[in-house]
Parts: structure tokens; C-alpha cells; sequence
């Protein structure tokens, strides 16, 4: 099985530093630099992302990798290091959206939430998990408005509608758990399939129009 986004990360060191970790328990990852700049004109860079793809059934074991790295920073922690002053409710959340986190933030939050008496269990957590990847495998919403753009544009043979047929019809995103499922509802690839057919079968009529003229 092929190479998925695991983790992503706005500097090249921690990146390779957790590349790197991954390999020493023989975890197989592809180190990805993702650079969106301006164009040839311009040397700013708008965009510097650093990402780590691993095979999705890895991601189990390279989180309990992550998390017992991170267990090992805690104490090293400033003593105003932000996560501190949170409210039990706000670590709660960090622990039940840990996909939104780093993994140290993580690890911090279960650490803080036992230190004041509540019950983190190893069920807790995975029931979490569980109701996480239910919620994120919910499809995205649409726009109705792109949606009908896209229809617009495939019947004027414009090539928006072409990237936005095939948007709608194949994006994918990858789930905390490697998982791989479509962004968008049954009923909106249909509508990006629609879009595909409309916007090739008009092109293809505007070929035959000109060379005909």
C-alpha cells in the first residue's frame, strides 16, 4: 500500500526529526517538502510545509511512538508554558481533538487532566478516538454556488468547470487513523461526475465546431 499524509509540520528540522524517529523503529516514511511560492518574478515564498507520509496501517503504532516522545518533554516544560492555565474542559477537548495538536500538547493535556483527578482511562481515550474519525468521516458541505459555476462553466467548455468537476468527484483526505475516504457527499461527486461528462462532451463539440467552420 502506497505512502499517506501522516503528519505536517511548518519547519524542515522537526520534520526530519520525526522522520527520523519513525525510521528507528523501522517504520517506512516519505519526507515531503510542500513550497507554494509566487511565480518566476518573485522569491518570497508564500507557503512552507513539511510533511511526513507513512503507510496508513503504521499510524497506530507510530502515534504510540509520538506520544511516549512527548511524555518524555513534559517535564522539561517552562513552568508558563500556555496549556497550563486551560480548564479541564479545554484539555478534554484537546484529548478528544488531538488531530488538531501537537503531539507534546497532546500528551500534556492527558498529563494534566490525571495530575487533577480525572479519569483518563485507555478506553476513554479510544472511545475518543472512535467518536473523532465518526465526525470526521462526516462529507464536507458544498457550495451550491461553485456547484452551479461548475455546471456553467463545463457547458461554456471553461476549464473551471473541469477542476471543479473533478474536485468534487475524486478529493480524498486521510483520517487520524490512515484511513482514506471522500471529502464530499454521494450526491456532490454526482454532481462532479455530471460536471466532468458535461464539460469534456462540450468540449469535445467545440473541437468539432471549429474544425468544421
Amino acid at each position: 500500500m502506497s505512502f499517506v499524509s501522516y503528519k505536517k509540520y511548518p519547519n524542515s528540522l522537526q520534520a526530519k526529526e520525526i522522520a527520523s524517529l519513525l525510521s528507528k523503529y523501522n517504520i517506512l516514511n516519505e519526507y515531503v517538502e510542500n513550497k507554494n511560492s509566487l511565480d518566476s518574478n518573485f522569491s518570497s515564498v508564500l507557503l512552507e510545509e513539511y510533511e511526513i507520509k507513512i503507510k496508513p496501517e503504521d499510524f497506530k503504532k507510530a502515534d504510540e511512538i509520538l506520544f511516549k516522545q512527548a511524555s518524555q518533554l513534559i517535564d522539561s516544560l517552562p513552568d508558563d508554558y500556555y496549556l497550563f492555565s486551560f480548564s479541564n474542559k479545554e484539555l478534554i477537548d484537546i484529548v478528544i481533538k488531538k488531530d488538531e495538536w501537537s503531539e507534546l500538547d497532546y500528551a500534556l493535556a492527558i498529563h494534566l487532566l490525571k495530575s487533577r483527578g480525572v479519569s483518563v482511562t485507555n478506553e476513554s481515550i479510544e472511545k475518543a478516538n472512535n467518536q473523532r474519525i465518526n465526525e470526521l468521516k462526516k462529507p464536507e458541505k458544498s457550495n451550491s454556488a461553485w456547484i452551479a459555476v461548475g455546471y456553467i462553466c463545463a457547458i461554456l467548455g471553461g476549464f473551471l468547470g473541469y477542476v471543479i468537476g473533478y474536485i468534487l468527484l475524486t478529493q480524498k483526505k486521510t483520517l487520524p487513523n490512515g484511513e482514506r475516504i471522500y471529502v464530499y457527499s454521494e450526491s456532490d461527486r454526482k454532481h462532479g461526475k455530471n460536471i466532468l461528462y458535461l464539460g469534456t462532451s462540450f468540449f469535445v463539440l467545440s473541437i468539432i465546431l471549429v474544425l468544421t467552420l
